[in-house]
């Protein structure tokens, strides 16, 4: 008898999990929605990648590195618009404000200088 039971609350147990999951198409309930913010940094005379400069949300522990071909990826609230600081070893360090992360394709094209210093 307490095997039946058993057996009774697992099954209904592996229904509603189904159930659930089915329908929120199965994504997790109330998940914020993210966006992505892509794009590559290169030298303003060249036009050389940048690999290993530094991307990051000002103000936030928010940060990542180029790649060896200078493209980055940042996952954002699609909501809010970042203050974006990038910065490379012997170039300045160059702010963007009020970027929004909308996912575009294109991404941002972001320049840097050679320093004086």
């Amino acid at each position: 008898m307490m095997s039946k039971i058993i057996s009774l609350v697992f099954a209904a147990m592996i229904f509603l999990s189904v159930n659930l999951n089915a329908e929120n198409d199965g994504q997790m309930p109330n998940a914020p929605a993210q966006a992505t913010l892509s794009g590559v940094v290169v030298d303003q005379v060249t036009g050389e990648a940048l690999a290993g400069a530094t991307v990051c949300i000002e103000g936030t522990s928010t940060k990542t590195y180029t790649d060896l071909e200078g493209r980055f990826t940042l996952t954002l609230n699609p909501n809010s618009s970042y203050n974006l600081k990038v910065d490379y070893i012997s170039y300045k360090e160059t702010m963007l404000s009020n970027v929004k992360a909308d996912n575009k394709a294109e991404g941002l094209e972001i320049r840097l200088s050679l320093s004086e210093n």
